[in-house]
């Protein structure tokens, strides 16, 4: 379900994905993820990192390729 986002959004979106992909190749990988669930909930954290990781690349990596694209973000 692609959602309508505005031009400023996009562009939030679009930096927020570039801060997530540390490795600067276009695509976040799980390890990128966790570290990004580490920074947000803590290491520590009463929520699943593990879980939370495998239920966002189901959702999101629509090629099953073991990363998402910022299409893969957008469009889904």
């Amino acid at each position: 379900m692609k959602i309508s986002l505005s031009k400023n959004q996009q562009e939030e979106l679009r930096k927020f994905f570039r801060e997530v992909d540390k490795d600067n190749n276009g695509k976040i990988d799980q390890q990128e993820l966790r570290q990004l669930l580490e920074t947000v909930w803590g290491q520590a954290a009463e929520i699943d990192i593990t879980l939370a990781i495998q239920s966002t690349f189901k959702k999101f990596d629509l090629n099953q390729d073991g990363f998402i694209s910022f299409e893969e973000l957008y469009i889904s």
